[in-house]
């Protein structure tokens, strides 16, 4: 291959909270590797609306932005060059990769010990690495899944919820699937979920009363709101309550709740609350990936890649917007 002179990708130039006005497309120039690294000709990039929004208001407590700041998570591709002493990788091989500022772009650099080998770059990849391995750690480690456990998912039709919903059946375990339309109701009955709710047409709070008296032994909740807090007050004795984001109110004022404080709910069922984002759990990554992937390329798991196509990098915006509003059906993915 004879490298490009330069290339597109998407940065933020400047913080205005909102990312189509924060962010640009812009060229960098090109660079070889250095020893140990690779260069990656990115294909799919998967969008992370609520982080992309959220770097834009430099609201992300554990790093500063900086403009120009460079964009995107999970990137698969193929391998076109190799710095010296890389001998697993060569040019043409498949790769999915994971980290900030490696996404939104045509190329990027990738240290070649954490790049993760791939059949073929698609954007189903996109919808495992690192969002499935999100829900396999969150549900298996944080949520300590057993066996017959009744397991309760918000947003279960998303990028992260079609997941978890389906590693959790094949955890044996009995699945509420929580979600905003019919049509995604239906969906989930299609993934294997035992009782799908369309928590605009029935009232959460009385379902889970009157079907599920003793209690949810596991709730992964990405959601928030009036849904989290149907989550607590119905765990189970020792029930485990995973927080995996908080969508419903992220970028709006805090809310105050004039209720009794959360112990008071908790601790005559020894019930727990256990917060979780995937990057402060490195150590389960690599054998989560290997363990996700085999499950996909075995036929175990479906992926859901939302059809609306978002073509070059021009869209990003468009695609962090669709994913916002919610209409999403899995990942939403912007092909570079």
């Amino acid at each position: 291959m004879i490298p490009p002179a330069r290339y597109r990708k998407l940065i933020i130039h400047t913080l205005t909270g909102d990312f189509r006005s924060s962010t640009t497309v812009t060229e960098e120039a090109w660079r070889d590797p250095l020893p140990g690294q690779i260069v990656v000709r990115n294909r799919f990039a998967g969008c992370n609306a609520i982080f992309d929004k959220n770097l834009c208001r430099n609201s992300i407590r554990y790093l500063t932005v900086q403009p120009p700041f460079d964009m995107g998570i999970e990137a698969v591709g193929e391998v076109v060059a190799c710095g010296e002493g890389v001998t697993q990788w060569r040019p043409g091989d498949a790769v999915a990769t994971s980290r900030l500022g490696s996404g939104y772009r045509e190329y990027q650099i990738a240290e070649a010990a954490r790049a993760i080998r791939i059949r073929e770059p698609s954007p189903q990849i996109l919808a495992l690495i690192p969002t499935g391995i999100s829900g396999m750690v969150g549900l298996e480690r944080i949520g300590e899944v057993r066996p017959g456990d009744t397991v309760a998912v918000s947003a279960a039709a998303g990028g992260l919820g079609h997941l978890v919903v389906q590693l959790a059946k094949l955890a044996g375990c009995h699945v509420i699937g929580i979600t905003s339309t019919d049509e995604k109701a239906e969906l989930l009955r299609e993934l294997g979920v035992d009782r799908p709710i369309n928590h605009r047409r029935e009232n959460l709070r009385e379902v889970l009363t009157k079907e599920y008296p003793r209690g949810i032994d596991v709730a992964y909740d990405s959601a928030g709101g009036e849904i989290f807090d149907a989550f607590v007050d119905h765990l189970a004795h020792r029930g485990r309550l995973v927080i995996s984001g908080h969508t419903s109110d992220f970028d709006k004022e805090v809310e105050l709740i004039a209720q009794p404080r959360v112990y008071r709910k908790l601790y005559w069922k020894s019930a727990s609350l256990r917060a979780f984002q995937n990057q402060a759990f490195p150590e389960f990554f690599a054998e989560a990936a290997e363990r996700i992937l085999d499950l996909y390329y075995r036929g175990r798991l479906r992926v859901l890649v939302d059809p609306t196509p978002f073509n070059g990098l021009e869209r990003t915006a468009d695609a962090v917007e669709h994913l916002l509003s919610g209409r999403n059906r899995g990942k939403v993915v912007v092909a570079i």
